[in-house]
């Protein structure tokens, strides 16, 4: 069981990083396109390329869609996490013998 939990534990922390690397990489692209293409859009509107500045407006609402995807994505993987960290500290807990349990509730009980 241990070896599963740790590889459990492994997973998320690989997930995490991952979808963090994602959020940076769409950050990235976002400020590119906010920074160094904008040139671009101007070109299209003043050379009346209806189809290209359409196609640069698409490609910014598909970037500013992705990066509000992966915030979303980081935020269900962190309350994911938070959900099974605490179902293993109650699994742990469940297997306690009664005095060890014992000890744990005095340590936890409030100060005061």
């Amino acid at each position: 069981m241990k070896d599963q939990l740790n590889t459990l534990n492994t997973y998320f922390w690989n997930v995490g990083n991952d979808i963090a690397d994602i959020r940076l990489l769409a950050e990235g692209a976002l400020a590119l396109f906010e920074g160094d293409a904008e040139p671009l859009h101007r070109l299209g509107m003043k050379d009346n390329e209806e189809v290209a500045a359409s196609a640069f407006d698409t490609i910014g609402t598909a970037l500013y869609d992705l990066r509000e995807k992966i915030a979303a994505m980081q935020q269900s993987h962190l309350s994911e996490t938070i959900r099974q960290s605490m179902r293993y500290q109650v699994l742990l807990y469940s297997r306690m013998s009664p005095s060890k349990k014992g000890l744990v509730s005095i340590a936890t009980r409030p100060v005061g």
